[in-house]
């Protein structure tokens, strides 16, 4: 017994001991972790607040996003409103290069860890036209985890933190902002949704219930309701689509719409084109730009009144039922 107990001690020490261990670090932190919070910044005066024009060359082709009025523009797209968030990340990462790891001295080499003209090329510039970083960003490191960096006027190359080519290079996504709608679901008072089938008229009620008013009279089902306003709510693209007339996507007259109406009277509207190649070409009806969904995110949208239609008995019916059953 007493051999038993001993060894539960033993255990719980042990158990003690590693928790200790792990939140103390009586042994200090590891050398990495010494490297990553004693090296210098790769760009000592960067300031990405000042930041007003960022060009991004990758494989010869250069893209120009340009801040004004605190808003980022794809300048290279006519202008385009960029991806703010993507913006943002890539200054972020910019200002937090660090000098970690010396990898070479050697020139000739630039071109092995792709920190030359054959990886990503970015300058980021203030609004007076000064470069206050100009960097070569190169391939990833042998463990995937880190990256390859140059800055463009010296020829050490260092290990910089994290995957970098996807924060630097949208490649076929491009730096556009990808957002077709962004409102609050909670606002939403009414819908409309007009297929080639039939046409859905949903509304809020006095208790804050989904009722279907067409093509029937129904309770609609909250959940599903629900899952279609996240979706439509914050709606981004999956493709852009070149600008062509309306005529050629089926979008100049539609037959398939969805339609949200705010409480501030505002209204969301949806067009819905024809299908290509696994995706259906949309456009907001205020817009002129032309998205492409693919088909499985429009039938998020564009629902049937039977799968909307709440069959679930009132709770009365169902008490009654009870009750009838009981007397019987």
């Amino acid at each position: 017994m007493k051999t038993k107990q001993i060894l539960i001690l033993l255990g719980i020490l042990a158990i003690l001991l590693l928790t200790v261990l792990m939140l103390e670090n009586p042994f200090g932190k590891d050398e990495h972790t010494k490297k990553i919070e004693t090296a210098t910044t790769l760009f000592p005066n960067f300031d990405k607040d000042s930041i007003t024009k960022v060009e991004v060359t990758v494989s010869g082709e250069t893209t120009t996003l340009t801040k004004e009025n605190d808003q980022w523009l794809v300048a290279s797209m006519d202008n385009y409103p960029a991806d703010g968030d993507g913006v943002k990340e890539l200054l972020d990462k910019v200002a937090k290069f660090k000098k970690i790891e010396l990898i070479s001295k050697n020139p000739e080499k630039q071109a092995d860890f792709q920190v030359d003209s054959s990886g990503i090329e970015a300058k980021l510039l203030d609004s007076n036209g000064n470069a206050q970083a100009h960097v070569f960003v190169g391939k990833t490191t042998p463990s995937f985890l880190d990256s390859y960096i140059r800055a463009a006027d010296s020829d050490n190359v260092y290990v910089a933190t994290g995957y970098l080519k996807s924060v630097f290079d949208k490649s076929t996504r491009t730096w556009k902002d990808r957002t077709i709608f962004e409102f609050n679901k909670g606002d939403v008072t009414q819908m409309n949704i007009k297929s080639e089938a039939e046409e859905i008229e949903l509304q809020l009620d006095e208790d804050g219930k989904w009722q279907m008013l067409k093509p029937i009279i129904s309770t609609a089902k909250q959940t599903e309701i629900d899952s279609l306003l996240n979706t439509l709510s914050s709606l981004d693209t999956d493709d852009f689509a070149e600008q062509k007339d309306l005529v050629e996507y089926e979008l100049d007259a539609p037959k398939s719409l969805i339609s949200a109406t705010l409480n501030d009277g505002s209204t969301r509207v949806l067009l819905i084109g024809k299908e290509e190649s696994g995706k259906h070409y949309v456009k907001r009806e205020d817009k002129d730009s032309i998205f492409m969904l693919f088909k499985s995110r429009i039938n998020q949208l564009i629902k049937k009144s039977e799968d909307l239609k709440d069959d679930t008995p009132p709770a009365e019916s169902v008490s009654e039922t009870a009750e009838e059953v009981k007397e019987e």
